[in-house]
């Protein structure tokens, strides 16, 4: 019988030229750092912390930041797989420190990859679980801690389902698995990750800050949208999700014409195509993009946030939100941020990965979760109707966060420790 690992790597090298297409389309100038191929200085004996996309790269911001409160002063080496991941973490970076794109879980790739960085520590966020990364580092004594670890039901059932020896082996090279939740760690541990190895942190998005400035932005930006008209927003939306919202919207003006929905996709890539369908869509269209002033007609019902770095602000200045990610197979985005902001916040089925955050808003609650598209437009218009109704859950919302534990310090404690960093 051949070795999982083994099979493991013949399918990657059939996939390989599948995902070197990928790269080069994401970044076209530096697809071949997805080799392993670096130019320029490398930081010397870094950390390297591994945050796939832009959510993970705004967790491990987090995470870096309260380590050097910990005391590392030393340099860090951050990989992701997508630019916009790479773009939300340059704030967290200081002279000596550096961004990358990870190299593909390919052997000879990896090799070549930790021969040249030569971390001290691979710390990686969530569900990044690389079979050939984790094994090389373990045959180079590089420590591996998987940080704000998430693992859903489904998920486990896949694991325990395809190539399940694989994944034992490579969760048992991890010095540290750092479990959001309980029911998260129990998954681990039936996965084989032996009990002492796993210890529950709680979610990094509870201790992420907001900017000091929010809600004077949150004003503005609701200045330029109408204040007063309503406005809901369809936030983090993926291919499918833009036309429930625009159902749903068509529905919703029925009872308030006056209402604006906003759409914040997820994909950047994705605004031309989605500017497209809105223009098709009927409805009266503006794009944030190409205002002059970007002040939104009173005549408008749809706007596109077509922009990068704003979705706080549009959190901060809506009424209420349903954040997206939830009505396809992605498992949900951060329900925090909303809440943080004052926002009210309807979800979807699908928030595998913020399980027990979702859970826990809800019994509280704190947020109201749908299971059809049907269902959202309801609870929308239920929102809509009651102002009390939407100020109570935010409030809620708010509290729950409060409660949150300190997540960063736990992690942060953890992560020192393997380093053999005095805390």
């Amino acid at each position: 019988m051949i070795e999982p690992l083994r099979r493991y790597q013949w399918l990657l090298r059939l996939l390989a030229p599948a995902l070197l297409l990928m790269a080069r389309k994401q970044d076209p100038a530096r697809w071949q750092e997805r080799l392993g191929r670096y130019t320029g200085p490398l930081p010397e004996r870094p950390i390297w912390l591994h945050a796939a996309s832009f959510g993970e790269a705004k967790a491990a911001g987090i995470l870096i930041e309260a380590l050097r409160q910990q005391g590392y002063q030393g340099p860090w080496l951050v990989t992701t797989t997508t630019r916009t991941g790479g773009e939300a973490i340059q704030a967290f970076l200081r002279p000596g420190d550096r961004h990358l794109y990870a190299p593909l879980d390919l052997q000879g790739t990896v090799q070549r990859a930790l021969q040249q960085l030569a971390p001290r520590l691979l710390l990686v966020m969530e569900v990044e679980i690389w079979p050939n990364l984790w094994a090389e580092c373990q045959r180079q004594g590089v420590p591996v801690v998987l940080a704000n670890a998430r693992l859903s039901e489904s998920s486990l059932r896949k694991y325990l389902k395809f190539l399940p020896r694989l994944w034992r082996a490579t969760l048992q090279r991890a010095d540290c698995i750092l479990a959001q939740s309980e029911s998260i760690a129990a998954r681990f541990r039936q996965l084989g990750v032996a009990a002492e190895r796993v210890q529950i942190s709680g979610n990094l998005k509870y201790s992420q800050a907001l900017p000091a400035d929010i809600e004077t932005r949150g004003a503005a930006l609701r200045q330029q949208l109408g204040p007063r008209r309503l406005v809901w927003l369809a936030a983090s939306t993926h291919e499918g999700e833009e036309a429930i919202a625009l159902e749903c919207h068509r529905v919703l003006l029925q009872s308030y014409p006056d209402l604006l929905l906003v759409i914040v996709p997820r994909h950047p890539q994705r605004f031309e195509q989605l500017a497209e369908l809105c223009q098709q869509s009927g409805l009266n269209f503006q794009r944030r993009s190409l205002a002059t002033d970007q002040s939104v007609a009173s005549d408008t019902q749809l706007y596109l946030a077509d922009t990068l770095g704003e979705l706080l602000n549009f959190y901060a200045a809506v009424d209420l939100c349903w954040v997206a990610g939830s009505f396809v197979d992605v498992g949900g985005h951060n329900i925090l941020e909303p809440a943080a902001c004052g926002c009210a916040v309807v979800v979807g089925p699908d928030m595998r990965n913020f399980e027990a955050i979702c859970q826990e808003f809800v019994a509280a609650q704190a947020l109201l979760q749908v299971g059809t598209p049907a269902q959202l437009t309801e609870g929308l218009q239920a929102l809509l109707a009651d102002p009390a109704q939407r100020r109570a859950q935010a409030c809620i919302a708010k509290q729950q966060l409060r409660a949150g534990v300190d997540s960063a310090a736990i992690q942060a404690r953890c992560c020192a420790g393997v380093i053999g960093l005095s805390v």
